[in-house]
């Protein structure tokens, strides 16, 4: 596949889909948080949250309050006013979070297990796993305007990969992750600064079978700001930029990076089951990084895939899809040399 060609070709396949609207640019346009249209049909799907219906009113807000789907109608309050009806902080919020990951990252936070074909770092076939927590501090409301909501989170992940065709299938490569992010959503827009750490740790037994490895120890902080925009309910735009301050002298990493890549939800096969609370979509996303360090070229990597996503609670959602990576590695001191592979994989989180 041509690198500079397929990011144009995989652009028109989504920009050629139709747009439609979001529900969250203005407050007067925030549906009834029971209603939800779905392929122009409506599906009277009530949370078990949403113990109080909404109440429409011709001015005001729908208001924001403790959880993604309680709302109150305000009518021409500012906001000391609106102290005594909804609670301006929550601890540990059980809510989705502010900024999703980016489903075609290699390494977003997800757990996730997946199959590689003939990868041209490691070996031919490659498993790769990863898991991830995220610890939810604590989220403000109206902040900046009466829907800006402000969380503060902790993130922990792991990424590793194991050679299968060996005996004991040794792991070979393990990347740890801990990190603190500040999140931001207001209506289509989210944004996300956050710091971070990551260490890669070789394989014992890879390196008992390569006893002439050179090992080193890829260690580093960093920095990274992104805005998301939600064009429609079907299609996400994002891009940001990343800054590495301080890196192991053994394996020193060059200081900036950049990222962006577009997610768009398909619109064939798509199904919502009301007593389960489920909805089923396929999907295609792209992601793509450019890092100092290889001298900008590209790293490009494309999902296609079918979704399951619970509609109450946290939202998780459970994937299956198929991923395309072409450019550079991204395991530990494995980075700096190119491959492309395709792999099938399975992942649950956001």
């Amino acid at each position: 596949m041509n690198r500079f060609l397929a990011p144009l070709l995989f652009s028109g396949l989504l920009f050629g889909q139709e747009m439609h609207r979001s529900p969250y640019r203005h407050p007067e346009e925030i549906p009834h948080p029971a209603k939800m249209i779905y392929e122009d049909e409506s599906y009277d799907c009530i949370p078990w949250s949403a113990t109080d219906p909404a109440i429409e009113c011709d001015e005001g807000y729908w208001y924001p309050c403790t959880n993604y789907y309680e709302f109150e109608c305000l009518e021409n309050k500012t906001l000391e006013q609106l102290n005594p009806y909804c609670v301006r902080w929550v601890w540990f919020p059980e809510a989705p979070p502010l900024f999703l990951p980016f489903k075609a990252d290699p390494r977003q936070l997800t757990a996730s297990v997946g199959w590689r074909f003939n990868d041209r770092v490691i070996e031919k076939h490659v498993i790769d796993v990863s898991y991830f927590d995220i610890i939810p501090g604590v989220r403000f409301f109206n902040i900046f305007a009466p829907e800006g909501q402000l969380q503060f989170d902790l993130e922990g992940a792991l990424w590793a990969i194991f050679q299968p065709t060996m005996e004991s299938s040794p792991l070979v490569n393990a990347d740890y992750f801990i990190g603190a992010a500040l999140t931001y959503r207001l209506y289509c827009w989210s944004l996300r600064l956050r710091g971070y750490h990551i260490s890669s740790h070789i394989g014992d037994e890879f390196l008992l079978n390569h006893p002439d490895f050179n090992r080193k120890n890829p260690s580093a902080e960093f920095i990274d700001l992104f805005a998301s925009y939600d064009m429609s309910d079907d299609l996400r735009l994002y891009a940001g930029v990343g800054y590495v301050p301080f890196s192991d002298p053994t394996f020193p990493c060059k200081n900036w990076f950049f990222q962006g890549g577009a997610e768009a939800y398909l619109p064939w096969f798509r199904f919502v089951s009301c007593a389960n609370m489920l909805e089923g979509r396929p999907y295609f996303a792209m992601n793509f990084l450019f890092r100092e360090d290889v001298n900008m070229e590209i790293d490009q990597t494309y999902v296609l895939g079918y979704e399951f996503a619970k509609l109450t609670g946290l939202e998780r959602k459970f994937r299956i899809y198929m991923e395309y990576h072409d450019g550079y590695s991204l395991e530990g001191q494995f980075c700096l040399q190119r491959t492309d592979y395709f792999s099938i994989r399975i992942s649950y989180g956001f």
